[in-house]
């Protein structure tokens, strides 16, 4: 693995270790570098590999052991079954989070349009941007890790501490499920769209438009998950 700049995040790490682990040097059950050989090798702290092992670990790619150190669990992107098993397992679950997030994120949206500072918005459109330039890489964590940062922006563009507290727990309950969610190319296209309607919104400070559009967006969300299951066959 080549050095990351030192402007780089955990956005970053997390793709150039899932490479790292997907590149063929690697078993299932492999011991893996430890966070302080990464983060030598890739200029960065140790609190962003930490991350990074988190959601590696969540996306079933490392298994930390407690004093024994992480392994590889996981060397392949799941096929289309493995996504639709997971999914018909999953389904109930997912919706019920997404039942929360119909609640959470309208109310979001209508605080940073009421609070946020140019900063905030610059910054959503910037991971915007991102994720339609990656679109056609199909690099599902990158893809989820950005969908993620453009949600969980706009819950802490509210600066309501509770608000904030909530969601990321729900957010790191989604980990896996946007992974899975975004290896299927049809559920990305289908999250372009209201980001992009989203954001239009939250520019032009409209936010009966804006709570509208997340609504819009989460319905589909879960338009996806039914869809996925209901063509299993």
């Amino acid at each position: 693995m080549k050095p990351l700049e030192k402007m780089s995040r955990t956005e970053k790490v997390l793709v150039s270790l899932k490479e790292y682990i997907t590149s063929g040097q690697f078993s299932v059950g492999d011991k893996f570098s430890t966070e302080n050989e990464i983060g030598g090798m890739l200029n960065v702290g140790r609190s962003t590999v930490r991350e990074a092992y988190r959601i590696l670990q969540a996306l079933g790619y490392l298994e930390v052991k407690p004093g024994r150190g992480a392994f590889v669990a996981k060397i392949n992107e799941e096929d289309k079954e493995t996504v639709v098993e997971w999914f018909t397992e999953h389904g109930v679950e997912i919706m019920d989070f997404i039942d929360v997030r119909m609640a959470i994120e309208p109310l979001a949206v209508k605080l940073l349009i009421e609070r946020a500072d140019g900063k905030d918005i610059d910054k959503l459109e910037m991971i915007h941007e991102e994720f339609k330039h990656t679109i056609n890489s199909g690099d599902s964590i990158k893809l989820s890790f950005l969908d993620q940062s453009f949600h969980n922006t706009i819950v802490e563009a509210t600066n309501n501490k509770l608000l904030i507290s909530i969601n990321q727990k729900i957010s790191d309950a989604f980990i896996e499920y946007r992974n899975k969610a975004f290896s299927v190319r049809e559920n990305v296209i289908h999250a372009l769209k209201p980001h992009e309607d989203i954001l239009n919104s939250i520019k032009s400070r409209d936010a009966q438009t804006a709570q509208k559009s997340m609504i819009k967006h989460l319905e589909i969300s879960l338009e996806d998950i039914r869809g996925v299951i209901d063509n299993k066959e």
